[in-house]
């Protein structure tokens, strides 16, 4: 008996949404969007499901998980004041109309390889959508791994194809620097623009305490031996004692200094959007009802990196109430 496949989309509730409210959620990688209602009894950060069987023009939408309004309204309502004076990124700036799907694929070819991201939009919102603006736009092109650390990290994004505006911190969520995590790299709050580093080693000894570090997704588990291929001959860049590039220089004369006194360097060649679908078998079929198997980062699923970050918090309220 022929089993039906399905075209499925995951959609998380957003922040400001409500039970009744219309959605616009983007379907087959943006090219079409699909009106949604929020059900009854779904507050924000519920999970639902798009489904279109194959063959099918028709939409059937289920709940996956339901977070009560009535139990998120307890937790986050604040004063407007308040909000407004401590977060110089209001949430009403938020565009409910650019709802994306909670996992996306994005291929980086690499001159040592293609190296597939798994982008997690509940990991990191604004870390997620930057992200697909800068493949959208063209501006991971033609990118060295200027700063690449063996055991650390490999580090790309100079010199930028155009000047950013600085990205908002996203919540902290504990996802651990394990390696494959994916994050932009930065100075302090509020200071991530258009440059990305990937970890090739454990780095959750010495990163993610900071509100700014926080992983945007992860090497998908094919592509983690593409990592170990990416030249690190030159080491760490000369502002942290490295013999590596100047970053300045690279800002001033572009890849025409790197390629002349850094000629080993490994280089992102272009980045591209899977299609929905993607993350569970051939992109050129549509996804099976059943996802397969979970994706893991260094061994660890989401569910367990989500339920370790959960039993840290209860710790530290724990402690706290001592």
């Amino acid at each position: 008996m022929a089993t039906t496949r399905n075209y499925q989309v995951k959609v998380t509730v957003p922040n400001g949404a409500t039970p009744g409210m219309v959605l616009s959620v983007p379907v087959k990688n943006g090219s079409d969007k699909v009106q949604i209602r929020v059900p009854d009894g779904c507050g924000v950060g519920s999970v639902l499901a798009l489904l279109q069987p194959e063959g099918s023009d028709d939409w059937e939408l289920k709940v996956l998980e339901a977070v009560a309004p009535e139990e998120v309204s307890k937790e986050v309502r604040v004063d407007k004041s308040e909000e407004d004076s401590r977060d110089p990124f209001p949430q009403d700036k938020l565009n409910i109309e650019a709802l994306r799907p909670v996992m996306q694929l994005v291929r980086l070819d690499t001159t040592v390889g293609s190296i597939d991201i798994i982008l997690r939009h509940d990991w990191a919102p604004h870390g997620a959508s930057r992200f697909i603006e800068l493949v959208s736009g063209g501006d991971l092109t033609n990118l060295a791994f200027y700063r690449a650390i063996q055991g650390c990290i490999v580090q790309f994004g100079l010199p930028p194809k155009r000047m950013w505006a600085p990205i908002p911190d996203d919540p902290p969520t504990g996802v651990p620097f394990l390696p494959g995590a994916v994050s932009f790299a930065s100075v302090g709050p509020a200071s991530r623009r258009a440059t990305l580093f990937i970890c090739v080693g454990d780095m959750s000894h010495c990163l993610g305490d900071k509100s700014w570090e926080t992983p945007i997704g992860a090497v998908e588990e094919s592509s983690l031996d593409v990592l170990d291929r990416i030249d690190t001959t030159y080491g760490d860049i000369v502002e942290f004692g490295g013999e590596g590039p100047d970053t300045s220089r690279i800002q001033a004369e572009g890849n025409a200094y790197l390629q002349t006194y850094f000629p080993k360097l490994s280089y992102v060649k272009s980045a591209m959007m899977l299609p929905d679908g993607a993350l569970e078998g051939d992109p050129s079929q549509p996804p099976a009802m059943d996802p397969g198997p979970p994706i893991r980062l260094n061994g660890l699923t989401a569910e367990d990196i989500a339920e370790a970050a959960e039993r840290a918090r209860v710790s530290s309220l724990e402690a706290a109430n001592m």
